[in-house]
Order: structure tokens, then sequence, then C-alpha cells
């Protein structure tokens, strides 16, 4: 995995405030000879501490939704530097086959520049 010795302890370790980054998932999940929906908890199952997991499906063809995903995504500093729409598209996994999607982001972006949550310069947005 490239990671050092310690990751894995780090991570277990209940003095440590380290979770594993799900980026690394699929990383782990071969490793372990697993598949990657083997390292998530199934819907509803209680953590150790009791609380429950709730999952929650995002989809870009929902203008909310969309807006909460990009929103989040200035949030993360994603927008930091100028990011074009065929940037944003690619960021999302948007293909050009994905039609109604890209228009539900592209209108969602109007909507944030228009509200001044992102800056629209020179056909880039930023935050």
């Amino acid at each position: 995995m490239e990671k050092r010795d310690t990751y894995v302890n780090n991570v277990k370790n209940e003095n440590m405030d380290a979770v594993f980054n799900p980026i690394d998932f699929p990383l782990i999940a071969a490793a372990l000879n697993w598949k990657v929906h083997d390292l998530l908890p199934p819907d509803n199952s209680p953590y150790s501490d009791g609380t429950l997991v709730d999952k929650v499906v995002f989809s870009l063809i929902n203008p909310s939704d969309a807006a909460e995903v990009i929103v989040g995504m200035k949030e993360i500093g994603y927008f930091k530097k100028k990011k074009s729409l065929k940037d944003i598209f690619e960021y999302l996994y948007l293909t050009e086959d994905m039609i109604e999607k890209r228009q539900v982001i592209n209108d969602v972006l109007e909507k944030l520049t228009s509200n001044s949550v992102l800056k629209l310069q020179n056909g880039n947005y930023i935050a």
C-alpha cells in the first residue's frame, strides 16, 4: 500500500483521532483480498458507541444535491484556483454523455455565482 508501518496502528489506536482515508479503501480492500463494500458498515448498523450509520445518496440530477456538492467543493478549497466548467465536469466524473447532469451543474453554478457564493472570471469559477 506504500504507507508507513504505523498507518494501521495509528488508526486503530483509541488514543488517536485518526481514521482511514476513504481514498485508501480500494488499497485496503485489495491488501485484504476483499471488496470495498466489505469495509463499509451495512445500512442502519450500530457503531460501537451505539450511534447508527445513515447512508445519504446524492444525485447530481437533483439541483439541491448538486448545490450541496458544489458548496462542499468550495469548502474543501477546490475553487481556490480558477476552475473551468470542463475542470468541474472532470472532477465530478461527468462524461459528455451525461447531458442532464452537466446541465444541472451548469445551472447550479450560475445560481451560486448570482448569489456570490462563487465568482465567474473569464469563464472560470473561483471562490
